[in-house]
């Protein structure tokens, strides 16, 4: 059987995060006006804060267990080992509770005020309003990038899959969690609630770190884009350059954060465009990396078209050619008649058997394994309904086990 060739972008998912140390006043200390904090200081706890986040990161690559999410979706519960709790004050209630806060002025601080029935409701809540800052600009951050990973090539749609843009909003708020420190708690028992917590953000040390982060992330970028030239194998050229499209799109976010912090500066244009990347990967889909597909059996031909589709949705192009193939799908789908029982139906019983193979040494990377069970009053029509079952089935399943593959595959 013949399949025309198709192809659009893959995209993919990945996940940093970062962390940075903020000077918090203790309360009970008096007012006063914060004198400037010398850049080498503000560098010096910043290359902190990144050991920090560095010793994190071994512990554990997945959230940390100490980590839950509040009703607005964000985290809520991390912590740096470093941060002290503040004691709770009572009395003469602060300016910060219902206006500016006189000791951490908005040119040097981003602030958030919380409030809850209990201490650590209210800390929470006052992360949460300085992560609020971000996620707005951060979600539409997201949205132009999709809106360029998302397109219509030649009838065909793609989709930004690879990309976790939810993720993305995640971790980046996670930052802001990280840095943002509790600077006082004040009790007003006569209040209800009687929590109130003064979350900060230090934008002079907050600048340092993002931009630290966006420069490496350009590296991490150029490093990719060097190494898929390198490559032969056209999948590891596709891999590489879906991992330049991550780390792009998390540089992106990073970008918009620091424009919210330095909101003089506009940001650190990207040296490499976007869409730069997105044409390369889109060029070599299209006309160099293939999907080899062969199905035999009743039903071959709807089956396969029904592959080829669900393939085509996801970015791959698909060929008959097997040599040409980078990936080979190679099926065999069975079809039994069983007895009529009493009730005059038929059934059938199907089975359908799938594997999938990188060329590149001819290992068998997955398996697809199916059967089932359908019946009507006529064989022809029992068989049509174990094809259609089997199309659905089966074209979800192999194009995702592909594309997983795609992503994950070591080099």
């Amino acid at each position: 059987m013949g399949f025309g060739a198709k192809g659009i972008t893959l995209h993919g998912w990945l996940w940093i995060t970062a962390a940075v140390i903020v000077s918090v006043g203790f309360a009970g200390c008096a007012t006063r006006t914060p004198q400037e904090v010398p850049q080498e200081k503000i560098r010096y706890r910043a290359d902190q804060a990144f050991k920090d986040l560095s010793t994190a990161e071994r512990g554990s690559a997945d959230t940390s267990p100490s980590e839950t999410m509040n009703s607005d979706g964000f985290n809520t519960a991390h912590r740096t080992a470093v941060e002290i709790k503040v004691a709770v004050k009572t009395g003469r209630r602060p300016d910060w509770v219902d206006g500016p806060s006189s000791r951490y002025p908005y040119n040097r601080y981003i602030t958030g005020v919380g409030y809850g029935p209990d201490r650590q409701s209210a800390e929470d809540k006052a992360r949460a309003e300085i992560a609020k800052i971000f996620y707005s600009d951060i979600r539409s951050s997201n949205r132009t990038y999709q809106s360029i990973l998302e397109n219509n090539t030649n009838g065909k749609s793609t989709s930004a899959e690879n990309i976790n843009f939810t993720e993305i909003t995640r971790v980046s708020t996670r930052v802001i969690f990280s840095g943002s420190k509790i600077a006082q708690v004040y009790r007003d028992r006569s209040a209800q609630p009687e929590f109130f917590a003064l979350a900060v953000l230090d934008r002079n040390l907050s600048r340092v770190m993002l931009k630290s982060k966006i420069s490496e992330l350009d590296e991490n970028i150029q490093q990719h884009l060097s190494a898929a030239g390198q490559q032969r194998d056209k999948l590891s050229q596709v891999r590489l350059l879906q991992a330049g499209i991550r780390d792009h799109a998390l540089r992106q976010a990073y970008n918009t954060e620091l424009r919210i912090v330095d909101p003089v500066a506009k940001g650190i244009p990207p040296p490499i465009n976007i869409t730069d990347i997105k044409t390369r990967l889109d060029n070599i889909l299209l006309k160099d990396f293939f999907i080899g597909l062969s199905v035999d059996g009743p039903g071959a031909d709807e089956v396969g078209q029904a592959i080829v589709e669900a393939l085509n949705q996801r970015g791959f192009a698909v060929c008959e050619e097997i040599d040409k193939a980078s990936i080979l799908a190679r099926g065999m789908i069975e079809i039994n008649a069983l007895p009529r029982n009493a009730t005059g139906w038929i059934f059938v019983r199907w089975r359908a058997f799938f594997d999938l193979i990188d060329r590149d040494g001819g290992a068998v990377f997955s398996s697809v394994q199916k059967s089932g069970k359908t019946g009507h009053l006529t064989l022809n029509h029992a068989e049509n309904r174990a094809v259609g079952y089997m199309r659905k089935v089966l074209a979800a399943e192999i194009s995702e086990n592909l594309s997983k593959y795609i992503r994950t595959r070591k080099m």
